[in-house]
């Protein structure tokens, strides 16, 4: 049982509740400031046996600067420090390759479906300039390019099926934008040793 001096030693252990933190449901759709964690490359993916792919996700936390904001969830106003910290995922991003006919002689290339590939290495501040056919290059990115990086994603809700065919919704960053005025992040800085 606890007496009056450890009731008023709040050095033991210290603990409190937040009512604008208690939220437990999903995270509401909106924009929000995160910095790059991490990224995942799936290559040489074929799609509908028609292309051959790299896929990027990208993982994101939710960056301190989101303290200020709200969001709404079923008429509710949220405290955007309820998201600092948290992580989430991107969508795949697709890198259509022009197919080596040798390993894929089925398979053609998709070149004019890159656009998101390229908005997404803008947002991370790589420039591709055009050729003198029009068309942009757009280099393997890999972790070092990424992580770190500041960012504003845009976040909806991905409905998906899991394995008991119960439908199921996440939240996924499906745009993400150059947050102006911000510098990369040193990630390093957060480790314990």
């Amino acid at each position: 049982m606890s007496n009056v001096d450890t009731i008023l030693d709040k050095s033991t252990s210290e603990a409190y509740y937040d009512p604008s933190m208690d939220f437990s449901g999903l995270m509401p759709e909106g924009m929000y400031k995160a910095h790059a964690t991490d990224l995942v490359i799936k290559e040489n993916i074929v799609i509908k046996n028609k292309y051959i792919s790299d896929i990027y996700e990208v993982k994101f936390e939710i960056a301190p600067e989101n303290e200020e904001n709200t969001y709404e969830d079923d008429g509710n106003e949220i405290s955007g420090k309820t998201f600092v910290g948290k992580e989430l995922r991107s969508k795949g991003f697709f890198r259509f390759k022009k197919p080596d006919k040798t390993t894929h002689p089925n398979l053609e290339e998709n070149s004019g479906s890159n656009k998101s590939y390229m908005e997404l290495i803008q947002s991370f501040g790589i420039v591709s300039e055009p050729d003198s056919e029009g068309r942009y290059f757009l280099p393997n990115v890999n972790e070092s390019d990424v992580v770190g990086m500041p960012v504003e994603i845009e976040v909806k809700h991905n409905e998906w099926t899991n394995s008991e065919g119960e439908k199921v919704k996440t939240p996924k960053a499906v745009a993400i934008f150059r947050w102006e005025g911000q510098t990369k992040k040193d990630l390093t800085e957060d480790l314990p040793f």
